[in-house]
C-alpha cells in the first residue's frame, strides 16, 4: 500500500484548466518517497482501483469557481458509486468503496481564469500550482 496517491488532471491543452496536472507533473519530479503520481485529462471508474492501493489520496484540479487555492476533505458520495465515462473525487471513492477500501481524500482546488487554448499558466492560477505543491510535500512522508 502506498502512503499518498496524488492524482491530477485536467485538460492541459486549455491553459489553467491544466493546472492539476502541472502540479502531478511537479511532484513526480520531486521522487517523494512513498508517493505515487497520476496524470490524467479526467477521472475514469477504472482509477477506483489505483485508490485501492493509497492510504490518502489527493485530487488536484483547476476550478473556474475558485477565487483562492483551496483544500477539501471529500467522501464518498455520487450516484451509488456509478461513473459515466469520466467523473468526479467522490464518485471515484464511492467505487473504491465498493472494492473494499476507501482512502483519507482532498481535493485541491485552483483557481481558473484563462480557459483558452495553450499551454501558459495565468499569474493567479500559476501562484495557486506553487501553493499546491508545497502543501502536498507537507504532508509526503
Amino acid at each position: 500500500m502506498i502512503d499518498l496517491l496524488v492524482i491530477g488532471f485536467g485538460n492541459d491543452l486549455r491553459s489553467d484548466d491544466g493546472a492539476g496536472r502541472v502540479v502531478a507533473e511537479r511532484i513526480d519530479g520531486l521522487g517523494l518517497p512513498g508517493v505515487r503520481v497520476i496524470s490524467r485529462s479526467q477521472l475514469t471508474p477504472e482509477m477506483a482501483l489505483d485508490l485501492v492501493d493509497a492510504k490518502r489520496v489527493v485530487f488536484v484540479d483547476a476550478s473556474v469557481d475558485a477565487t483562492e487555492f483551496s483544500a477539501r476533505e471529500v467522501e464518498p458520495g455520487g450516484a451509488g458509486g456509478v461513473m459515466t465515462h469520466h467523473g468526479d473525487p467522490c464518485s471515484l471513492l464511492a467505487l473504491a468503496a465498493e472494492e473494499g477500501h476507501t482512502p483519507r481524500a482532498t481535493l485541491l482546488e485552483i483557481p481558473a481564469s484563462n480557459l483558452g487554448m495553450g499551454f501558459d499558466l495565468s499569474p493567479a492560477t500559476a501562484a495557486a500550482v506553487e501553493a499546491a505543491v508545497e502543501w502536498i510535500v507537507g504532508r509526503a512522508g
